[in-house]
């Protein structure tokens, strides 16, 4: 049986269809990729980890982190270490998965850098939610633009011969 359209004119909407289904997929996405992120124990890496520094990082406990990735949100675990000496915390998977003090996967933050380079940030947000299904604030859309356009800046710098 087909789903009659919002007007009720006996025509099949279809993009109430691909709406709906990009969100169930996205629903389902989200709960695979929260379980490959985890499937790794949270990255632990034993008791303590060389500082380079000539002390160790100790291994205190598991942290969740919640990011907001194309597929949605989720929680990913992560084990945390800290060294006493240099008085310094980290959780080497937000290294491994590019996420080291954002809480925004690094295919948001594309999806973002993008769409602020070529529209003004409030609207971005409109147009991220709509063809994305992702919602994004403005002010967040910027703040990953202007660091991307740093960053390229600083790469553009160091490789010029």
């Amino acid at each position: 049986m087909f789903y009659k359209g919002k007007a009720g004119n006996g025509r099949i909407d279809m993009e109430s269809f691909e709406m709906h289904i990009r969100s169930s997929m996205h629903g389902i996405g989200s709960i695979m990729l929260e379980e490959l992120l985890n499937a790794d124990g949270g990255d632990y890496r034993g008791r303590t980890i060389t500082c380079g520094k000539g002390h160790d990082f100790e291994f205190i406990e598991y942290r969740d982190k919640k990011l907001l990735t194309v597929l949605g949100n989720m929680k990913v675990k992560r084990a945390y270490y800290y060294d006493k000496e240099c008085k310094v915390g980290f959780c080497p998977k937000d290294a491994a998965l590019g996420v080291e003090g954002t809480s925004i996967s690094p295919g948001v933050r594309r999806i973002m850098a993008r769409v602020g380079a070529y529209r003004p940030f409030a609207i971005g947000e409109e147009d991220i939610r709509e063809m994305a299904g992702i919602s994004v604030n403005a002010k967040e859309i910027e703040r990953v633009s202007h660091k991307l356009g740093d960053e390229v800046e600083e790469f553009i710098k160091r490789n010029r011969k």
